[in-house]
């Protein structure tokens, strides 16, 4: 069970999957959202590359998945079904509702620390607790006091405390009240505080605001109940759980909307009084230990089927080329998910953006092939990337986990990009390559020791013409001996695989 993330550890699945050939093991992951799938437009471009290639890995590797609300299960369900049609996987939401009171207490120091360092006594302020960032959508809350400022004497409109580390593309927001001097002063940014200092915003504030576009679940509106103040919360995502019947909904993206529910809040203290006391008595806040229970009664119902998935749903893409490395890619799809998938075993390298180096020794790709590829007469190119050395490797392929081929050594020199073909026909699905560059050699002091770079690789139907001469055209130096030699430029090698 991974309750963090993994998206960005190097080889995450090739370790879960040699734990599983190994020790049978089930894997869960806590899955918090899909916020980079739904909003990339509010994530690091990067971010959203990995991420796609990991979502798209993920379907395969797991056996079941745990995330924090029900709309965060449709969502990953959603993307799932997108990629393998008809997939049902099981996610189980588990809110979480646990009491952030009870957490802050302990975490707190001295129970005395009060806002002296932050604001004015007895001023009054409305908080919102987030990253800075543009999913947030501070800037809506900026205009809509902007509004209030408008409308009202300056000194009855209360201080906006907006706590939280600056974040992606937050510059608009800044810049929006770097420009009007009186609404700057009416907001405060801040980046940290103490845990103490956060339990006397949240008990003394007026009531709270969550305004982002897409949460997975919303935890600053939990917070807030927790310590029994009302949250004022945007009626978008998973937020609309996390306020449940406690909360006050403004209508997402509407500023007038927002307004108008401040204008109540702030002004209208009988009402505020009033929601907050129904909030109090409607809001559905949980020990932790009830929020870990669920998750552990969810694991343990959660079946092993990512095996039997990979088995029945998991083929090499036939003419279709596969990068073995990172792709700028901005959506899941199945060809994303082969770097990761093909590769098979700990003798591998991180995917970079040209490729992957294998570790010294033998590297294996797995080629599980669709059935009617089965007895066909097939092209097998792949393109390496020499290292600071000469390095000759051995090709081999394998069918049940026996070799079936003598194997082919080839020198790759120093730098250099070599490009070969195996044509086979093979006579049964589960066909591995070995890629074996024996004790390989240093990239530099302090670097990884490797064997050999692996760029490119085209499974294809021997006649098929159009994806040859695709492979071909990927590459400056193919193309410049396609144009010099006019006939085929990379060398063909026949593999007579023969099942015993």
């Amino acid at each position: 069970m991974n309750l963090g993330t993994s998206w960005w550890i190097e080889n995450y699945f090739l370790k879960i999957r040699e734990l599983r050939e190994k020790y049978g093991i089930r894997y869960v992951p806590m899955i918090h959202d899909v916020i980079s799938l739904m909003t990339p437009e509010h994530c690091a471009q990067r971010l959203v590359e990995e991420f796609c290639q990991w979502f798209s890995t993920l379907i395969f590797e797991v056996d079941g998945a745990v995330t924090n609300s029900h709309w965060s299960a449709l969502d990953i369900r959603h993307h799932a079904a997108r990629l393998l049609p008809g997939l049902n996987l099981p996610v189980y939401p588990v809110a979480l509702n646990g009491d952030m009171r009870s957490y802050l207490s302990a975490h707190a120091g001295s129970a005395s620390e009060g806002l002296q360092h932050i604001l004015p006594p007895k001023t009054d302020f409305v908080l919102c607790v987030g990253t800075l960032e543009s999913r947030k959508d501070h800037l809506l809350l900026f205009r809509a006091w902007e509004a209030l400022l408008e409308k009202y004497d300056t000194d009855r409109v209360p201080t906006l405390i907006c706590l939280g580390k600056p974040g992606w593309l937050f510059e608009e927001g800044a810049e929006f009240l770097r420009s009007r001097p009186l609404l700057s002063s009416k907001i405060m940014l801040i980046s940290s505080i103490s845990d103490s200092a956060l339990q006397t915003l949240y008990r003394e504030c007026l009531f709270t605001l969550a305004n982002s576009f897409y949460e997975g679940w919303g935890l600053p509106v939990t917070e807030s109940l927790s310590y029994g103040t009302l949250p004022l919360v945007s009626c978008s995502t998973s937020l609309t759980e996390a306020g449940g019947r406690a909360a006050v909904f403004s209508r997402a993206s509407d500023k007038d909307d927002l307004v108008s529910k401040l204008e109540m809040l702030i002004f209208d203290e009988d009402k505020r009084l009033e929601l907050r006391a129904q909030a109090r008595a409607t809001a559905v806040i949980r020990d932790w230990r009830l929020v870990a229970q669920e998750f552990i009664d969810h694991i343990m119902k959660i079946e092993a089927s990512a095996g039997a998935r990979q088995a029945d749903l998991l083929c090499a893409p036939i003419g279709r080329v596969i990068h073995f490395g990172k792709s700028d890619a901005l959506s899941p799809s199945l060809d994303l998910a082969m770097a990761n998938l093909l590769r098979d075993g700990l003798n591998w390298h991180r995917l970079e953006d040209w490729g992957c180096w294998t570790a010294p020794g033998a590297a294996i790709i797995r080629l599980p092939l669709p059935e009617e590829a089965v007895g066909q007469d097939l092209m097998l190119f792949l393109r390496l990337r020499g290292t600071a050395v000469d390095t000759t490797v051995n090709l081999q392929c394998s069918l049940d986990g026996k070799a079936i081929s003598e194997g082919v050594q080839r020198l790759i020199g120093e730098g250099t990009r070599h490009s070969i073909a195996l044509r086979l026909r093979p006579a049964a699905s589960n066909l591995v390559l070995s890629i074996d560059s024996a004790a390989g050699s240093s990239l530099g002091p302090g670097d990884r020791d490797v064997g050999i770079g692996v760029t490119h690789l085209l499974l294809c139907r021997a006649d098929d013409l159009r994806a040859r001469q695709d492979f071909m055209m990927r590459f400056p130096e193919l193309q410049e001996r396609l144009q010099r030699e006019q006939g085929m430029v990379v060398e063909e090698l026949e593999i007579p695989l023969q099942r015993d």
